[in-house]
């Protein structure tokens, strides 16, 4: 089973959402390794990097909070990245996502093992395989050269789905921005899923109704399709559980 879990950013004034912040980064400090950590801290604790920073705590105590309801939350559990800066995660294939008024958390059982210390090493055949991307149905949308003549996005609403679309399929290949979103094509106007190739991998896209959002998951072609389970948390639900073995 793949499981997705979101949660909306806390409405507070910057004073409580730094203090909030403060908070989880102490909760998330044995969990993270320190490249992780690196990572949060890039996004300063006050201005407009501060949402920033908060949502990419809220991720990552998404995936606690997932792992907890699957009974797989270890003492020993370590987040760590890779070279291409994916999250790393022993025996499971973990993605993440923002869309400015919340945070998401992908993941699914996968293979662990020797394979896990090539993927530090960015080897492509052992990525987890696995891309989420979430899009705020009042964001603007892309830039036109994001999509090709053949894609028709009849409304902005669809510009945004398409987008989530390309964005799932380029973090699950571990590419990223890196590439051309327009070299992705999102499927039929209205589609909901579909199959693509791209340098030579074959992949699989799913989007899922969610509150407020565009909300896209792909996935290596190469894995048995599983059932997908969509939680949709408060901040009280995600602070007051129990992140523990």
């Amino acid at each position: 089973m793949a499981l997705i879990l979101g949660a909306a950013l806390p409405d507070l004034p910057p004073a409580g959402l730094r203090g909030l912040c403060l908070r989880w980064e102490t909760a998330l400090a044995p969990r993270l390794a320190p490249e992780q950590m690196a990572h949060i801290r890039r996004f300063a604790p006050d201005g407009p990097a501060l949402a920033a920073r908060a949502s990419r705590l809220l991720a990552r105590l998404l995936l606690l909070r997932g792992l907890q309801s699957l009974g797989a939350l270890r003492p020993d559990l370590c987040l760590e990245r890779d070279m291409a800066g994916r999250p790393l995660l022993s025996g499971w294939r973990v993605s993440f996502s923002h869309s400015g008024r919340a945070a998401f958390c992908a993941l699914e059982r996968g293979p662990g093992g020797p394979c896990e210390q090539d993927a530090r090493r960015d080897a492509p055949e052992c990525h987890p395989g696995l891309g989420l991307d979430a899009e705020a149905l009042d964001s603007p949308p892309p830039a036109a050269r994001a999509f090709t003549d053949g894609e028709t996005k009849k409304t902005a609403r669809d510009a945004l789905r398409r987008w989530a679309v390309k964005e799932a399929v380029l973090k699950a290949m571990g590419l990223g921005l890196s590439h051309d979103p327009a070299l992705i094509c999102s499927g039929r106007h209205g589609g909901r899923a579909g199959m693509l190739r791209f340098r030579g991998q074959n992949l699989r896209w799913r989007v899922l109704a969610c509150p407020g959002h565009w909300l896209c998951l792909a996935r290596n072609a190469e894995y048995p399709v599983p059932a997908v389970s969509l939680r949709w948390l408060t901040a009280g639900q995600i602070t007051n559980g129990r992140c523990r073995s």
